[in-house]
This record gives structure tokens, C-alpha cells and sequence, in this order.
């Protein structure tokens, strides 16, 4: 299945959601792509639609590394264990939360004004983002949501990777989803038009819905006045005839990449302008890229940059990953390094083709106590047959870690 865009794809994945229809929800788009895909899905049910703003806290040392999340009404969600071992002080905690708390109230007055949120309390909280990468803003919009007192919290979207329903099975209560392919790339991959929703429509969308829902609500007032007034004959056989109201069905709209979320930033707001708008979207493939290896997305792997000549990231020293000396693991660097050599040589197959590492040689030249590795790898050689791409790892000083040259199978897209 694909999606002409953001709307067609907002208005298939409402069909899947009308039984929701006349229970007390609200639908809460992720800025900013999925905010368009929630204003379809809001018109379809008849729900108020809103935007649920989080910000990722990241730890000092270690931003990339999520230790909680933020969101409006001053809900608060804490990662103890990532807490515990990265040794964060509480002043550590309340000094990211100040900073973060200072950004996400600047882009609440951005996207709302002077709106008040929708109350989630006790409530069917509807989360409905473009698609899903790697899932960590997702994760963190929906422990805001339950943070919120949401009485139950669902995710809608319309395409994720197969490992989404795993990796989201603790936050949500329930995760629709159009498409979950195997080969899973990015989210624009699955959209003819995947163009950039800018601020100014996010703000356009939440108006027109308010005011739709505003519209519709004092509509249906006014009827059930009229059928009051009307008494015993009239009114009740209009009260019959109007039940339950009908279904319209819904759509979706643009958006940034991976629904406008990165683990480091969930609402894609961005006032610097349509540049950074497109930094935020390859970032977003970047993400879904790693996504595509649940086992490297586990470790903590962050691709930088990716194209057929080049592909970079960075792993994290977490103690997680450490032998009992305290030294990341000579497995965690290879595993790094081996997904970069897959990324690389997926980057370099002939259309249709599927790759497969059929041999790797590692050479270790530093441990590494702290701080980040970078890898860099880049092709050897590339043939029709097999694909040969050398990767090399640094530390945060520039030296080099290890060296791996691996080998990888070009296959047939049936092989």
C-alpha cells in the first residue's frame, strides 16, 4: 500500500480507527508531519484535535542518550536505570529539564498561542504520527500522554518497521498500523509526495479543526435542544432518526521525516526555516535507516551520514556494553562496524538486489574507557557479485580504535 500523500494516507488510517467514533478523545498529532495525518483522523471521529509537544532529556555527558522525557502540564517521565548508570545527579536532571522545559514552552506558544491543551485526563489519548522510524519519540509522546492521566493511549500510523509493535508493546495499549514492510528504508519511501509541512500549516490545521469541532459541536446542540423542545412525538422521533451521527472518513497531510521525530527532537518545530526543515528530514532517514537493524537500533547506534561513498555513526561508551574492566566490548565495536558495512553495501546494490556479510576480519589497536566511537566506512570494492567495504573506528581523540574489512554477498531480490 502507498499514500499519495500525507492526507490520503491520514484518511485510510482513519477508516481503521471509526470504531472509536463517539468516545471521549482526543487526537494529538506529533509536529509536525503528524499533525496532518491527525487532522484527518480528528475529522473522521469527530474529536478535538491537539499537538503533544515532548522534549527528550539527555544525559550531560551523553545527549544522544535518553534518561526521560518532558511534556506540557509539567508531566515528567524518568528512565531510573539510565539514571542510575550514567551516575546523573538530581541537579544534573533539573538543570536539562529547565533547559528543555524553556524550548518546549516556546514551541507551545508557537503551534497553540494562547490555546489551553486539550485535558487527556481520563480520556482516550489517540496519538497519529506520519509513520514510524525508529519509535523513540513516539515512545516518549505516549508516556507524556499516560503522564497526562490519558485513561488509555493508542498510536496510529500509517507505516512503521516490523519492530515497532515490540519496541512501543510498554507505552501504548494498542498500535494500529496500515503497513509494517520487511524491507523497510524511510517513511517517504512509502509516500509519492513526502514535501515538508511547514509551521505555518501545523497552526492552520489546529485552527480549522478547532473550529470544525466547534462548528459541530454547537450544531449538535442545538438539535438536542430542538428535540427536547419538541416533547413526546416529535422530539422523540427526531432524537431516533438523528442517533448516532455518520462517519466522514479522514486523511493526511506533509510532514517531516519519520513524523517530524528524532530521538533528540519530537516536535519538529523549527524557526530557522525550511533548511533546517530538510536537516530534520534526513536526519529522520538516517534514523530509519538504523531502524531497519533492531539489534544496532538496540545498541545505541547513530548514523550521522549515509551515501553510497561514505556512511558515518557514532556508539556511545555505556556501561551496558562494557567487559568487567570497565572497556566497551570488542563485540559492540564490531557490531557497529558491521552494521555500517551493511548500510554501505545496501547503499551500493543494484535495484532489487539483497546483501548478506559473508565474511569479516577485525584488527584492534585501542580500548576505549569512555566518551563516543565514530566509524566511517567506505567501499573497497564494489561488484556484481560481492561487495568489500573497510571500516574504521576512532575515539573522541582521533585515534584509531579498529579496523574491519568485511565482505558482503550480492543477492538476488528472490535469493
Amino acid at each position: 500500500m502507498r499514500f499519495r500523500d500525507r492526507s490520503d494516507a491520514g484518511r485510510q488510517l482513519a477508516s481503521r480507527l471509526l470504531p472509536l467514533r463517539g468516545k471521549d478523545m482526543v487526537v494529538l498529532g506529533l509536529p509536525r508531519g503528524g499533525v496532518a495525518v491527525a487532522a484527518e483522523v480528528a475529522r473522521a471521529l469527530g474529536a478535538p484535535l491537539d499537538v503533544i509537544l515532548v522534549r527528550k532529556l539527555g544525559v550531560p555527558a551523553q545527549p544522544e542518550l535518553g534518561m526521560g522525557a518532558i511534556g506540557e502540564g509539567d508531566a515528567r517521565v524518568i528512565n531510573a536505570d539510565v539514571v542510575r548508570y550514567s551516575g546523573v545527579s538530581q541537579a544534573d536532571i533539573n538543570a536539562v529539564e529547565q533547559r528543555e522545559r524553556a524550548e518546549l514552552e516556546r514551541r507551545t506558544k508557537r503551534f497553540r498561542g494562547d490555546t489551553p491543551r486539550e485535558p487527556l485526563a481520563g480520556r482516550i489519548a489517540v496519538l497519529v504520527d506520519d509513520g514510524i522510524a525508529t519509535g523513540s519519540t513516539a515512545r516518549a509522546a505516549c508516556q507524556v500522554a499516560r503522564a497526562q492521566g490519558a485513561a488509555r493511549v493508542l498510536l496510529a500510523v500509517p507505516v512503521a518497521p516490523p519492530s515497532a509493535r515490540s519496541t512501543l508493546a510498554g507505552d501504548v495499549d494498542d498500535l494500529i498500523c496500515l503497513e509494517t514492510p520487511e524491507r523497510f528504508l524511510a517513511i517517504g519511501e512509502w509516500y509519492d509526495d513526502f514535501s515538508q509541512t511547514r509551521d505555518e500549516e501545523v497552526v492552520s490545521l489546529l485552527r480549522a479543526a478547532r473550529a470544525e469541532h466547534t462548528e459541530g459541536s454547537q450544531e449538535e446542540q442545538v438539535t438536542e435542544n430542538a428535540d427536547v423542545a419538541g416533547g413526546e412525538g416529535e422530539g422523540e422521533g427526531a432524537a431516533d432518526d438523528g442517533a448516532p451521527a455518520a462517519s466522514v472518513p479522514g486523511g493526511r497531510d506533509a510532514g517531516a521525516a519519520d513524523g517530524g521525530v528524532t530521538p533528540a527532537d519530537s516536535s519538529g518545530a523549527d524557526p530557522a526555516g525550511e533548511g533546517a526543515a530538510a536537516e530534520g528530514a534526513a536526519e529522520d532517514n538516517l534514523a530509519s535507516l538504523v531502524a531497519m537493524m533492531p539489534f544496532a537500533a538496540g545498541l545505541g547506534v547513530v548514523l550521522d551520514a549515509a551515501k553510497p561513498d561514505e556512511v558515518r555513526a557514532r556508539l556511545a561508551w555505556a556501561p551496558e556494553l562494557c567487559t568487567t574492566g570497565g572497556l566497551l566490548h570488542g563485540g559492540a565495536l564490531m557490531s557497529l562496524a558491521d552494521s555500517l558495512g551493511g548500510v554501505c553495501a545496501f547503499l551500493n546494490l543494484p535495484p532489487g538486489a539483497r546483501t548478506a556479510t559473508t565474511s569479516s576480519a577485525t584488527v584492534f589497536t585501542r580500548a576505549v574507557r569512555a566518551g563516543e566511537v565514530t566509524a566511517i566506512a567506505r567501499p573497497l570494492h564494489v561488484g556484481r557479485t560481492v561487495i568489500v567495504v573497510q571500516t574504521d573506528l576512532f575515539d573522541e581523540a582521533g585515534r584509531r580504535v579498529a579496523q574491519v574489512t568485511q565482505t558482503q554477498a550480492v543477492l538476488a531480490g528472490g535469493g
